[in-house]
């Protein structure tokens, strides 16, 4: 799809480009800064990826094809993720003031896409990425990160705990779940932080549109070295790029407003844009209980199979490239159904809400007939 976008000097020049871009200029324009924000973002790791596909031969970071999960035939490079990473804190270290919130969840953001980059290269076990995920947390929470919800009693103070926990350690995972074909992982990163970005400018929220254009740039970048379906993908994401992506994304929903009328929009707004990968991760874990395939949290983290959405999709007769565009369809769909939400009246809130939930039991009975092909 992209080869005509692989020679090394336009590599170069995007990446020289690309850096130019993400210094600071003095322009006018909600859409132009965000513009040149998202473009600077994608041109460097578009333009750093040969580096860093040189890198993963060098460390043996290659993710060898195997019967259980994957469904590539060729040896890849699996640290694909680590460009964007780069390109996205670049393009933030130039253009943002730091607050404190947005200092905790850079840096947590970076250990856990640090640890999974080691995991990609040593192979870490399950109990050691979720204590990981878990110290890079607790500076979420130092830096008050966190939903706020409930009453301020100390009770409250830990139900917040707890459910900012699960939802920013269950989105990173579930994301990384889903990333199981070329295009699939980074393209659904790209869709859900423009469609955060697009919740932010609705709510007039603009530092958070310009952070989700950063992040979704970088996602965008990657993909002309993954979405590949003619050709091998040249990389992978790994666990490096879709657990940052993941964490940032998750994060981002926890530290913007995204209503002043009430908790209803305000957590109803992220958690439909959020909802394929949710449901992807909800409906596996059901049927892997069902079928006693998993009976721990550390099997549940270890398993692997092709029991995904994408993966009964491509059950159902659907190509690679349909499958990815399926979903990216299904979270448009539900995603631009939150846009509409939270300037809704409260009935029609109920009636989108309503309609997602009708959406996701129709999928479930198409995921179950995959399962019994």
């Amino acid at each position: 799809m992209f080869q005509t976008l692989d020679l090394p000097y336009i590599r170069n020049t995007g990446l020289c480009f690309g850096l130019v871009l993400a210094f600071p200029w003095p322009l006018h324009g909600l859409f132009t800064q965000g513009f040149i924000l998202a473009l600077a973002s994608s041109l460097i790791a578009y333009g750093l990826m040969p580096y860093v596909i040189i890198l993963a031969h060098k460390v043996g970071a290659l993710d060898i094809p195997d019967n259980a999960r994957r469904v590539h035939a060729t040896i890849t490079p699996r640290i694909g993720g680590l460009s964007v990473i780069l390109a996205v804190n670049i393009t933030l270290l130039l253009n943002f003031n730091y607050s404190i919130e947005l200092k905790g969840v850079c840096i947590s953001a970076l250990i856990v896409g640090c640890l999974s980059l080691w995991d990609d290269i040593h192979e870490l076990s399950a109990s050691v990425k979720l204590l990981g995920q878990l110290s890079a947390l607790g500076i979420l929470m130092a830096v008050g990160v966190h939903l706020n919800f409930a009453p301020d009693t100390w009770w409250g103070y830990g139900l917040e705990y707890a459910v900012t926990g699960l939802w920013i350690i269950g989105i990173t995972n579930a994301f990384n779940f889903l990333d199981g074909i070329n295009g699939l992982a980074a393209s659904l990163a790209a869709t859900t932080s423009l469609l955060m970005g697009s919740l932010a400018w609705h709510t007039g929220q603009i530092y958070m549109l310009f952070l989700c254009l950063a992040l979704a740039g970088g996602a965008i970048g990657f993909l002309p070295d993954n979405a590949r379906y003619k050709t091998p993908a040249r990389s992978f994401l790994g666990d490096v790029g879709s657990t940052y992506l993941g964490w940032m994304m998750a994060a981002i929903a926890v530290m913007g407003d995204w209503s002043s009328e009430g908790a209803i929009k305000a957590y109803a707004a992220p958690l439909l844009i959020f909802s394929v990968m949710i449901f992807d991760m909800i409906h596996t874990t059901v049927a892997r209980i069902q079928r006693g395939d998993v009976h721990n949290v550390r099997e549940w983290l270890e398993y692997v199979g092709r029991d995904h959405l994408h993966h009964r999709l491509m059950a159902l007769g659907c190509s690679q490239r349909q499958a990815v565009m399926l979903i990216l369809g299904f979270s448009c769909m539900v995603g631009l159904a939150a846009l509409a939400l939270v300037k809704s009246p409260i009935l029609s809130v109920w009636l989108l809400l309503g309609q997602s939930l009708i959406f996701y039991a129709i999928l479930t009975i198409l995921m179950s007939r995959a399962a019994n092909k």
